[in-house]
Order: C-alpha cells, then structure tokens, then sequence
C-alpha cells in the first residue's frame, strides 16, 4: 500500500495539479485500506447525505465495551461481521463501529450513533442485529457495559 501510495505521490510532484491527482490519491487510499473503511468521510454518498441532514432529535450514541472469552472470539468476531454490515445500511443509524481495545485482551467497544431514540429501537428489531442477541445468548461475553448519551448536532 505504500509503494502505490507513494508512486501516486511521485506521479502528483510532476502532474500540472494536485487537484487533478487527488481523486486517484484518495481512491489507492480506500483501495490499499490505508484510510478506514469505516470513516464517513469516504462512505458512498447517500450515507454521507442521510448522515448529514438536519435531524429533529439530538442523535443518540452508545458505546458498547465487551470483554469476550477467548475460546468465542471467533464467534464473536462473526456475529459482528453480520450486525456492523446490516446496521450500516440502516437508515437510521449514522455510525457503527467495532473497535479492538490495545490494551485489554479480548475487549471491544462498539461505537454507535443513531438519529433518535426511535433509530436505536428500530435497530434492535431488525435480523442482523439478532447475529449479536444470539451470541450472547450462547454465552461468551465476561463482562459488558453501555454507556448512552447525546451527541451534538452540528449541521442545524
């Protein structure tokens, strides 16, 4: 990824501009995964429309800490899979991530943002969302805390 990176770098330094070298910069960027995959910023533009329109209720926001046995990481790491993808395509839900705590083996945190509390809801009632019900059911979460809040809605 970074040689690319870096011949598409060399390649601007004798365009006649930047500008006219960026979308190829920005797209080996996403292609190498050298930016996330995650980031809202290069999410196709619908997302990026439905997450920036003016909103009647503050969003809602949870974070999620989970600590996994060892043995159900896998399982673990699946249901996920499955919920983060169904849950991004959700309209009304704005972010979801899953991240890998570096500190703490086996621990995750799931970042989520929703447009309202009636998002949040909807959200526990749809199929890839029972990837996760399901799983822990099965066992395999130690230990779980959530954490709600509000988030500022900066686009009104």
């Amino acid at each position: 990824a970074a040689c690319n990176t870096l011949a598409i770098a060399a390649s601007v330094k004798h365009s006649r501009s930047v500008v006219h070298a960026a979308p190829m910069l920005l797209k080996n960027l996403v292609r190498t995964g050298t930016l996330l995959a995650g980031a809202r910023a290069f999410a196709p533009l619908a997302v990026q429309r439905r997450a920036f329109t003016k909103m009647s209720a503050a969003p809602i926001g949870v974070m999620v800490t989970v600590e996994i046995e060892e043995s159900r990481v896998p399982a673990f790491l699946e249901a996920l899979k499955v919920d983060a993808a169904g849950s991004r395509e959700e309209e009304g839900c704005l972010r979801f991530d899953l991240l890998k705590d570096s500190e703490q083996a086996n621990t995750w945190h799931f970042y989520e943002i929703y447009k309202d509390n009636d998002a949040m809801a909807v959200h526990k009632t749809l199929p890839h969302y029972k990837a996760w019900a399901d799983f822990k059911a099965g066992g395999g979460v130690v230990s779980q805390k959530v954490a709600k809040f509000t988030a500022d809605d900066f686009t009104a």
